[in-house]
């Protein structure tokens, strides 16, 4: 096991870099004004009306929060996580995860705005095209942060929810 968190943490500190020039204008703030915009099946729409953008969030079975967004153009997105006992990521932790197989990493950027009072997290930048197919393929989500929890979110009815956000997105944009 301390081989495997050594290695996610070297490809993590390697995928850092290119990281950095994500648009962090996109993520979700304290203080910024969100409101439901609709249900997709297990998934909660929610537009950012300070940000003029949508994202999607899900509270997994154990009971921590999901979220994920991109920008309009698709070239960046995130992902958040949110916790009840302690934040599930701090600031300046580095975080791998898996989606549809694929392997992701960065380092988590500062608290973010939970949807539900109690919870504390972050969001980790993702500066890569392939971030919002994978998520749309709706397969489970493996989150390796900086602490001996893993996180196993079952991403079924993710495709209807990227859909929702696009559709959110755009009417934000209109």
């Amino acid at each position: 096991m301390t081989k495997l968190l050594t290695a996610i943490s070297a490809l993590t500190i390697g995928f850092a870099a290119p990281l950095a020039a994500a648009p962090e204008d996109a993520l979700p703030t304290k203080g910024d004004e969100i409101s439901k915009y609709r249900d997709a099946g297990a998934w909660t729409i929610r537009k950012n009306e300070t940000k003029g953008s949508c994202f999607a969030s899900y509270k997994a079975e154990n009971g921590a929060i999901v979220q994920f967004g991109f920008t309009e153009d698709e070239t960046a997105g995130y992902l958040g996580l949110f916790g009840q006992t302690d934040a599930a990521i701090e600031t300046g932790q580095n975080v791998a995860f898996i989606a549809n197989g694929n392997l992701y990493g960065g380092v988590a950027t500062g608290v973010g705005a939970s949807i539900e009072d109690g919870y504390e997290g972050g969001y980790v930048l993702v500066n890569n095209t392939d971030f919002v197919q994978d998520v749309e393929a709706g397969e489970e989500l493996v989150v390796f942060p900086e602490t001996p929890q893993t996180y196993i979110v079952d991403m079924s009815g993710a495709s209807a929810a990227v859909y929702e956000v696009r559709k959110c997105t755009n009417e934000m944009g209109s």
